[in-house]
């Protein structure tokens, strides 16, 4: 007989992430890289100064359990956008929302991302410091 109960509605649905005619898709951290989203976030926060620091001794022994090709908020969609050509740039920012996804929630993931990765008028205007001014009638 079968259950009445629909276990796959109960699951964590992926995170998919449509890009350049390619669909990634990010399965839910497992029990173990929750634990690495969540220092990842805490770290996040900290760096974008969300929250004061430091980071906590607990949280950074964490962080230093991720190894250099693992990304537990992507998961193995990380090796998969690599394969694919996505820059490290784009992945990295990917990799900034599904940290914020997976911790936080849909809607504080895609606010952050907005604030974050959103280009702004005032980003023609002011020109780093290090750069050549643009030729003149460009």
């Amino acid at each position: 007989m079968a259950s009445a109960s629909d276990f796959q509605s109960w699951a964590e649905p992926d995170l998919v992430i449509p890009l350049g005619g390619q669909t990634f898709r990010v399965r839910p951290p497992s029990v173990d890289d929750a634990a690495k989203v969540l220092a990842c976030a805490v770290r996040g926060e900290v760096n974008l100064r969300m929250v004061e620091g430091p980071i906590p001794d607990e949280v950074q022994a964490v962080l230093e359990t991720i190894g250099p090709d693992d990304h537990p908020a992507l998961g193995d969609a990380y090796q998969e956008m690599k394969k694919a050509g996505l820059s490290p740039v784009t992945i990295n920012r990917l990799g900034y929302y599904a940290v914020f996804y997976w911790a936080r929630g849909e809607e504080y993931a895609d606010t952050l991302a907005r604030l974050l990765f959103t280009p702004r008028v005032t980003d023609d205007l002011f020109p780093d410091e290090d750069s050549e001014p643009a030729p003149k009638g460009s």
